[in-house]
């Protein structure tokens, strides 16, 4: 982990002074350094800072993790006086362009006149800054169509690139947790079958054609389906084969994730800092249609014209297409989007 430093200089009269003490605490003696996304005590009550020249001092700590920012308080004893002084450490991220959770609630309490220092946030304020950025971050992440077109543009940092390798005997696997949908069809990653398609078909159609014939083979079909329909854990979507798989093959799909909220864990929005700036214009609009009584607005207007720019630098890094059918079994594909393999886990129950 990274480590952040406190500094701290005491004036007396206007000139550098070295106070008798000089300590990491609050007026309360509850903390010296807190963490501002869940109150935590990072440096402990009355832990001295270190001097490093006349009336400058300084503590270093280790962050807990990466992306947080955090309310210091110095106590320094002077001629028999107390004074204190808060200090705000912010995030660091890694690009100092980039939006983060806590930045992000910082810039909308500012807008709504709760002020940039979290620890002056009441219980209430908190839990609606969460609200506020996170209804901003799904209206980001599924926009509505822009004018003149009839559907919403899907985002190219939404389609991550998926690999596995299927198991001979086994024609059922379950899909990454963040999977929502695919987008088109499934290819082979081998250099003997590297044209080959599996196209997406229904369930109904998988199931017939094991009745007829439950050979095992070279996949040509694929259908997905829900795992569970129950609410108590997060629904699992399975791939399902036609044949059944008769050896080890490498698979590549491409699919739009699921989307988690934004929190104290998960720090950066997906996109980055290309589209920091429209997330910030969503969550705005969000505040004001809520807390400042102008649904439809100014902010609203805002956020439309900063969408339609992601909208169209995205546009420019998406494929205009991923390939071609040259007849019904063969396909040139282009993979795109975010690279990284993914691990199917194969259900034993099937085969």
């Amino acid at each position: 982990m990274s480590t952040r430093i406190v500094r701290s200089h005491f004036y007396y009269n206007e000139v550098l002074t070295d106070p008798t003490s000089i300590v990491l605490s609050d007026a309360t003696a509850t903390y010296g350094v807190k963490r501002n996304d869940t109150d935590a005590t990072v440096v402990a009550a009355g832990t001295a800072m270190v001097k490093v020249a006349t009336g400058q001092y300084e503590y270093e700590f280790t962050e807990p993790a990466a992306g947080l920012s955090y309310t210091a308080w110095v106590k320094a004893i002077y001629a028999g006086n107390t004074y204190y002084h808060e200090i705000d450490i912010e995030a660091e991220g890694d690009d100092s362009l980039d939006l983060t959770y806590s930045s992000l609630r910082t810039e909308i309490a500012d807008d709504l006149g709760w002020t940039r220092t979290s620890s002056n946030w009441s219980s209430d304020e908190d839990d609606r800054l969460d609200a506020i950025l996170n209804a901003g971050y799904r209206q980001f992440i599924y926009p509505v169509p822009l004018r003149g077109e009839a559907v919403a543009h899907r985002w190219s940092f939404l389609k991550p690139t998926g690999t596995f390798d299927t198991v001979a005997d086994d024609y059922l696997y379950d899909m990454p947790s963040d999977f929502g949908a695919m987008v088109g069809d499934v290819v082979y990653d081998d250099d003997e079958y590297v044209h080959r398609t599996i196209e997406q078909t229904s369930c109904a159609m998988i199931d017939r054609n094991r009745a007829v014939n439950s050979a095992s083979g070279l996949p040509y079909l694929f259908a997905l389906r829900p795992k569970t329909v129950n609410m108590t854990t997060s629904q699992i979507t399975e791939m399902m084969f036609y044949p059944t798989p008769d050896a080890i093959y490498g698979l590549v799909y491409h699919y739009d994730a699921k989307v988690a909220p934004l929190s104290s864990v998960n720090l950066y929005p997906l996109g980055g800092q290309a589209h920091s700036e429209t997330l910030l214009q969503s969550c705005r609009d969000i505040a004001a249609a809520r807390y400042k009584d102008n649904p439809g607005g100014r902010e609203h207007d805002l956020f439309m014209e900063r969408l339609w720019a992601s909208v169209e630098a995205d546009r420019r890094l998406s494929p205009k297409t991923l390939g071609f059918n040259n007849n019904g079994r063969t396909i040139t594909h282009t993979r795109h989007g975010t690279e990284f393999s993914v691990s199917l886990t194969h259900n034993l129950g099937g085969g």
